[in-house]
């Protein structure tokens, strides 16, 4: 017997309203959050939302849109399609119920069987009923909110006594903005500063995008600056770039961290400060480069009176950076360790599938950790905030501690 589509009524009266109930919810808080920049628990909501409006938010991006995600207009559209979808998916899924049910149910000798349709029907829907609601809720508002510490120890040629030991603290892709708040990125902050580092690096993505977020994502900075023995380095990433790059890099030196995108300090082995010269024997080099995507690299300047024999870590937000050939080639400027995030981790690491998304040229060999590059050994952190999906699953949020060792 056929399954008949047609809608009673009364059933479709309620699809009516829990379809503009629905979009009118997570429309608001959507809007609050991307639009309006409302901080705190409404931009973690927010990304639960958006997760419901993704059917919707799909054939917008399709169609070249990518704009409206922060207009009203465009995120009330998302949402009344994507609850359009999900209420036709119910519904479908409950006709397919009904049919399995009572098809044949008024035939005495098929009672049982109607019995055991009905528990296969429920059963089902009821499995995927939840984990169509687990799945995602815990992937926005559990996973991504539990920071880890990792800890590495990563010996460096040439390395001075004076740096024997040496705590660096690295904080990757806050991504301030309307998937992550500030609360967060504080409470990163405060963990980063329980692990008493000597140095902090920052490598990118300090905010989402946009301008609104740059004056408190350097502010958030700025216990960092106070804390650490010898201060903090940063460089910024592609996110930064598509608000105000400099913009961002001038709102973090004014808080005391020092940028060196295509540019290189060097840490004084008497005294431990940061000199912006070379303080001669036992100094080790931080240089920076710019963002590999979004901005440039110039090795040439970045590398600028650093001495062969001398230490040298790298900055440099997109990993791949460790594949460029003019680091690669026979007489490049030596590298001890390269310091990136980027990646995320993928965001999502699926049992035995690993990471079906990482934005790198190299698949996931730059996901996150510490990895063998071409000529030199990367640490990529997996970051803090969130870029393509608000989600994490799998991969939680991570700041990693890397003490110094001589090799």
């Amino acid at each position: 017997m056929p399954i008949r589509f047609s809608i009673p009524k009364s059933s479709l009266h309620r699809a009516v309203c829990a379809w503009g109930v629905g979009t009118a919810c997570t429309s608001s808080v959507c809007i609050a959050s991307w639009t309006y920049h409302i901080d705190g628990v409404v931009r973690i909501i927010a990304n639960a939302a958006y997760m419901i409006a993704l059917p919707g938010w799909i054939p917008i991006y399709t169609l070249g849109l990518r704009g409206m995600r922060d207009h009203p207009f465009g995120i009330v559209a998302a949402n009344a399609i994507a609850w359009a979808v999900w209420i036709t998916l119910i519904w479908i899924a409950l006709r397919l119920r009904t049919k399995l049910v009572v098809e044949n149910a008024q035939v005495k000798s098929q009672v049982l069987d109607v019995g055991r349709r009905r528990f296969l029907a429920n059963a089902t829907i009821g499995t995927v009923s939840i984990g169509a609601i687990v799945t995602p809720g815990y992937a926005t508002l559990i996973e991504p909110w539990s920071i880890k510490v990792r800890k590495y120890t990563v010996p460096i040629r040439n390395l001075d006594s004076a740096f024997e030991g040496l705590k660096v603290v690295q904080i990757a892709d806050t991504h301030l903005g309307p998937r992550i708040p500030a609360s967060f990125v504080q409470q990163a902050v405060e963990l980063a500063l329980a692990q008493k580092p000597d140095l902090v690096f920052l490598t990118g993505d300090h905010v989402h995008d946009g301008v609104e977020e740059i004056d408190l994502a350097a502010e958030l900075c700025k216990p960092l600056v106070e804390q650490a023995t010898i201060g903090a380095v940063g460089v910024l990433g592609n996110h930064d770039w598509w608000g105000d790059g400099r913009r961002m890099s001038r709102a973090l030196r004014d808080q005391g961290v020092y940028m060196i995108d295509n540019d290189r300090l060097w840490i004084d082995a008497k005294t431990r400060t940061i000199q912006t010269q070379d303080p001669g024997e036992g100094s080790l080099a931080l240089v920076g480069f710019g963002d590999l995507t979004d901005s440039y690299i110039d090795v040439d300047r970045a590398f600028q009176d650093v001495e062969a024999h001398t230490p040298r870590i790298v900055l440099s937000h997109n990993p791949d950076s460790a594949e460029l050939r003019s680091l690669t080639k026979a007489g490049a400027p030596r590298i001890d360790l390269m310091c990136s995030g980027h990646t995320h981790g993928g965001q999502v690491k699926i049992p035995f599938l690993g990471t079906p998304m990482v934005p790198s040229r190299f698949g996931s060999k730059y996901a996150g950790g510490l990895v063998d590059g071409p000529v030199c050994r990367v640490h990529i952190s997996r970051g803090i905030g969130m870029s393509m999906l608000p989600v994490r699953v799998g991969v939680p949020p991570e700041i990693s501690v890397i003490t110094l060792t001589r090799a």
